[in-house]
């Protein structure tokens, strides 16, 4: 596994240039900690040394401390749910990127998770089963970040 996002990955980039894409997706709060940020960081959710690439499905904005605790490891699958479902957000939007997360990870909603899902599994293969699950304060359920788009997604589902 390792030796195909290897082959298929390409050199680092300045990825710094997403926040200002990301940061209205995340309403200018840590996706690892859900506090609000005065200075961030832009992150590789599945660590870049596995993936080897800087696509935008998989990049986050954090707190240059959450961002530092959580180094290279893997993280908990709370927060693999967490970027499906800012994924899905910023599908859901007019923004042209959208189209190029469609293009790298499928055209349906089901098919998306499906591909992060298995880039999950697959760095869990390579780095094995031990994960980081945020600061020691760090609550998935009260996460207002997480809420709010919960609540965005399950009112487009209703409507």
């Amino acid at each position: 596994l390792r030796d195909i996002y290897i082959k298929n990955g390409y050199d680092r980039k300045n990825i710094t240039n997403n926040i200002d894409f990301l940061n209205p997706y995340q309403g200018n709060v840590c996706f690892y900690c859900g506090e609000k940020m005065t200075s961030m960081h832009v992150d590789h959710l599945i660590p870049r040394q596995i993936i080897n690439h800087d696509e935008i499905w998989n990049l986050v904005i954090a707190h240059p401390e959450c961002n530092m605790l959580k180094s290279d490891l893997l993280v908990a699958d709370h927060f693999v749910q967490k970027l499906i479902i800012r994924n899905e957000n910023i599908m859901g939007s007019s923004h042209p990127w959208k189209y190029k997360i469609a293009q790298q990870l499928g055209v349906s909603p089901k098919k998306r998770k499906n591909n992060v899902l298995m880039h999950y599994e697959n760095a869990k293969i390579i780095r094995g089963n031990v994960f980081w699950g945020g600061t020691k304060d760090y609550n998935p359920e009260k996460d207002q970040l997480y809420r709010k788009l919960i609540t965005k997604i399950n009112a487009k589902k209703f409507n």
